[in-house]
C-alpha cells in the first residue's frame, strides 16, 4: 500500500487546537493531516507517512510521551520526528527523554513554531 506523504501530522484531542496549528501550518505552505482521537493513530500511519508529528503531551486517556516513546521505538517510524507541545512549565524535560526531537510550549509564538517545523523538516 502506498502511503500519503504529508509535511506534518498535528495530534491533539481538542479539535480546535488541531484546527488552528493545522491552519498555520497550511497557510505556511505545508501539507498537513490533522487528528484529535489518539485512538486512530494506528490506523492513520497505515495510510500516511508523515516527516514531521506535532503532538500534545497529554491526550485524553493517553499519554503523548508514552507514543512518543512507541513511535522511537519502531524501527519502521522511528525516523519520524516528533514535536511535543504542553501547556505544563516543566514538561520539556520528561518530553525530550520520551524521544522527542524537539519540545514546543503552549501558548507558542507562531514564527518559533514554525522555525521549529522548518528545521526538523530539512533535517
Amino acid at each position: 500500500m502506498n502511503k500519503e506523504s504529508v509535511d506534518v501530522l498535528v495530534i491533539d484531542d481538542d479539535a480546535d487546537i488541531c484546527i488552528m496549528v493545522g491552519a498555520i501550518l497550511k497557510f505556511a505552505g505545508y501539507k498537513v493531516q490533522q487528528l484529535s482521537a489518539v485512538d486512530k493513530l494506528a490506523v492513520t500511519l497505515d495510510s500516511v507517512e508523515p516527516k514531521v508529528i506535532l503532538m500534545d503531551m497529554l491526550l485524553s486517556g493517553h499519554d503523548g510521551r508514552d507514543i512518543c516513546t512507541q513511535l522511537k521505538n519502531n524501527e519502521a517510524q522511528n525516523h519520524i520526528h516528533v514535536i511535543m507541545m504542553s501547556a505544563h512549565p516543566d514538561a520539556e524535560k520528561s518530553c525530550r527523554e520520551a524521544g522527542a526531537n524537539d519540545f514546543l510550549a503552549k501558548p507558542f509564538d507562531v514564527d518559533n513554531f514554525l522555525a521549529k517545523v522548518h528545521l526538523l523538516l530539512n533535517a
